[in-house]
């Protein structure tokens, strides 16, 4: 379907065509779950259906797969052989996370503003491997690439940070500490899963080493299908602690022999994957990739933008980093901020409670007459 735009927002026959639901709710609440597009649960529905038919073949399972992974690189960057698919973030976390060597007096460095799925995994290398864990401590909401930097040195092997912190909002500069930790040697990971949907994202540009996500929020596609990518050449330096038959050479020889790790970003896939979420996931991204990126970046943060600045003017109190630091979500503080979000829900407008504040999180298929509606509900 051909999409245009009008006044920073996309044409309302392309949002009912693919999002029909979206016009009996008030939906700001992509940060947390994602509304998929029609299209994706029709993909789903044939599926079973010719799963019971016994339709279908190994053959086509192995190129949806690849198509997804070149829709990946589409969307974010890179070629589609850098792009693997894992079941979640913490998984793709995991395994980056136990395939690294950590020499004796390692240390790793990571903030607290993290979704769990960011930081329990590097507590638990911290304790397998006797890992020095450095945690950056953040204010009102931020923890700056400077507040980071401080906590690096030559024996820094990682640092893990999300590209979008999933309660504050605060965006990170992914280049700037990429730099910073390659002087000394060491990685940089980010979780990329408050970011990848919404914000126009070049992955080999930002020069990360490995990020991750999954495909629930701003990807607008089903819980499960998660996907990890990996700089071109670290795979070298990489050993999976977990290997299955997904994550070998010669996947369909399946006798007894001697088996060995693909030697790229496959090798962290180790069992079957959920193929229902990635046939899912295929049709979410070709929605997604129906607008260029630029464009669905610009109309989101719109959303974003214009919320903050309604929030100012009715002196709400609300996290504004400026704007190399915002990003799509919005969280502020209210009085009785429970009764807010009991008000909210009950009017059908969908929004979050993260850390004791008013999460709001627009994406491109929002408009300025939906967050008239929130901030009228706010007085």
């Amino acid at each position: 379907m051909v999409f245009c735009v009008m006044a920073n927002r996309i044409d309302s026959s392309f949002i009912e065509n693919y999002f029909p639901t979206l016009s009996k709710m008030t939906y700001l609440n992509n940060a947390s779950m994602g509304i998929p597009p029609v299209t994706m649960a029709d993909a789903i529905s044939e599926y079973i259906r010719n799963r019971m038919r016994a339709a279908g073949s190994f053959d086509q399972t192995l190129a949806l797969l690849k198509e997804d992974r070149i829709l990946l690189a589409s969307l974010l960057g890179g070629n589609y052989s850098q792009y693997g698919l894992v079941p979640s973030t913490s998984q793709a976390v995991n395994s980056f996370a136990q395939a690294i060597d950590y020499p004796n007096g390692s240390n790793i460095v990571i903030c607290n503003l993290e979704f769990p799925s960011n930081y329990i995994p590097w507590q638990n290398v911290s304790r397998l491997y006797d890992v020095e864990l450095r945690v950056v401590r953040s204010k009102n909401g931020a923890a700056t690439p400077e507040m980071f930097k401080d906590l690096i040195d030559e024996n820094t092997r990682v640092v893990a940070v999300s590209l979008v912190q999933f309660a504050s909002g605060f965006k990170t500069d992914l280049r700037e500490l990429a730099n910073a930790v390659h002087e000394v040697g060491g990685y940089l990971f980010s979780d990329i899963i408050q970011a990848a949907g919404w914000a126009d994202l070049d992955l080999v540009r930002e020069n990360v080493d490995c990020a991750a996500g999954q495909a629930a929020k701003w990807l607008l596609g089903p819980i499960g299908a998660g996907y990890i990518y990996l700089r071109e050449g670290i795979e070298e330096d990489l050993t999976p602690r977990f290997l299955g038959w997904w994550g070998v050479e010669k996947l369909t020889e399946f006798e007894y022999f001697e088996r060995v790790p693909l030697k790229d970003v496959r090798m962290f896939q180790v069992g079957s994957p959920v193929m229902m979420a990635y046939v899912g996931l295929k049709e979410s991204l070709k929605v997604l990739l129906e607008i260029p990126n630029d464009i669905r970046e610009t109309i989101a943060m719109s959303n974003a933008d214009y919320l903050r600045e309604r929030l100012s003017e009715e002196t709400i109190d609300h996290y504004d980093f400026g704007e190399k630091y915002n990003s799509t979500i919005v969280s502020c503080s209210l009085p009785d901020v429970e009764k807010v979000f009991e008000r909210l829900t009950k009017e059908q407008v969908h929004v979050s409670l993260r850390n004791g504040r008013l999460r709001i999180s627009p994406h491109f298929y929002n408009t300025e007459d939906e967050i008239e509606r929130v901030i009228s509900l706010l007085r």
